[in-house]
């Protein structure tokens, strides 16, 4: 009886997306925002709204929530490279809120707004959801901000500038196949933030997440941020040009990460590191308790792997390692350039082991050829 009631819910599903829709905004009458709420009012499972005009919030307006799933939202084409998108007249509170699963943004632009586009899993798995060929700006606090559970994520061939944080995930216990690529961060402070602070470390599922293809310009502190996530993939960014403040780096990783791939990037720090291996001052985002040095160590993240890279410049020791743990491992592939050391950090009672292959090149020089005396400056490990 099961199964037949499965294989008629497939059979309704079909038909719902066999009889999908194309509802044009620009048909509906009211305001730009009225027009936008009759199209999705009017969208079942499969359809899709296709937005063809401009769609501005005023600051009377509430935010767009979506709790339908399975509606795709595209732009409509339009000439010089420009994009039909949803904007606020003010940088006031949320602009987009995503409640279900299944939802596709399309060739759209986001602007102007606290949050952008904010994805709330409410204590639920949201799967399926794709953003391709969009673009954000002025996000006073995030791009894409994605909290909770989630599985099947694809951001694709996107633009963020100008947003604090340009895609942020907080606090997710489940993240499973969590993609983005081709896309292009340019100004604000996290540039992609996976950070799962309050996640419980004993449930923890993550898998195939993905960071790939993209390009960082300068933030004002880190191009990617990793805080307490497993089996993360960070590969093929041909630029990670780090950030402005003297504690910036192209790669932040703290909170207990573990098994983390660093591979076939091109990164640099023009007045931080290029990678740091850290614990974390509190709990919580920093907004919990402070914790003690000697509990630091519990929090620190561990297994590295550096395979590929090229780190073309770093002020600072090109990776520095506060309270790491497990191991580093450095590939023979890789060429690490810095004015100050190559590695810096602190000794423990579970002190990251750092294993470099000979052939790795430091300051233009094998590892396998560089004198004891070149390493003692090169590797500095404090007590």
């Amino acid at each position: 009886m099961k199964l037949y009631l499965q294989v008629i819910f497939l059979v309704l599903i079909g038909l719902q997306i066999t009889n999908a829709k194309t509802i044009k905004v620009s048909s509906k009458k009211g305001s730009s925002v009225e027009k936008l709420n009759k199209a999705y009012n009017e969208a079942k499972a499969g359809d899709v709204i296709l937005i063809d005009i401009d769609i501005v919030f005023k600051n009377t307006d509430k935010h767009f929530t979506i709790k339908k799933s399975g509606i795709t939202f595209k732009g409509k084409s339009r000439s010089n490279n420009k994009k039909y998108g949803l904007t606020k007249e003010s940088q006031k509170n949320n602009l987009v809120v995503l409640q279900a699963s299944f939802t596709t943004f399309e060739n759209l632009s986001f602007s102007n707004a606290v949050n952008l586009i904010r994805v709330e899993a409410n204590k639920q798995l949201l799967t399926n959801i794709s953003i391709k060929n969009c673009s954000f700006s002025k996000g006073r606090y995030t791009g894409v901000d994605f909290r909770g559970d989630y599985k099947n994520i694809l951001v694709e061939n996107s633009n963020f500038t100008d947003c604090k944080f340009g895609v942020q995930t907080m606090d997710s216990v489940i993240l499973n196949d969590f993609l983005v690529t081709k896309c292009v961060f340019k100004g604000g402070d996290h540039q992609i933030s996976i950070d799962n602070a309050f996640a419980d470390t004993n449930l923890i599922d993550h898998s195939n997440i993905i960071i790939d293809n993209c390009e960082f310009y300068v933030a004002a502190r880190f191009n990617v941020a990793i805080a307490n996530t497993r089996n993360a993939v960070i590969q093929n960014n041909k630029r990670m040009d780090g950030g402005l403040q003297s504690y910036s780096q192209a790669i932040h990783i703290e909170h207990d990460t573990r098994d983390l791939l660093i591979k076939h990037n091109t990164m640099r720090n023009d007045v931080g590191s290029a990678i740091i291996i850290f614990s974390t001052g509190y709990t919580g985002h920093g907004n919990g308790r402070k914790i003690p040095n000697e509990e630091k160590i519990d929090f620190g993240s561990s297994n590295i792997t550096l395979d590929g890279n090229t780190i073309t410049f770093s002020k600072k020791p090109a990776i520095s390692i506060g309270y790491g743990k497990g191991f580093l491992k450095i590939k023979g592939n890789n060429t690490i350039n810095a004015e100050d050391r190559i590695i810096s950090g602190y000794a423990t009672k579970k002190t990251m082991s750092i294993e470099v292959d000979n052939k790795a090149t430091f300051n233009g020089k094998k590892y396998k050829d560089l004198t004891a005396e070149e390493l003692a400056k090169l590797i500095v490990i404090k007590n």
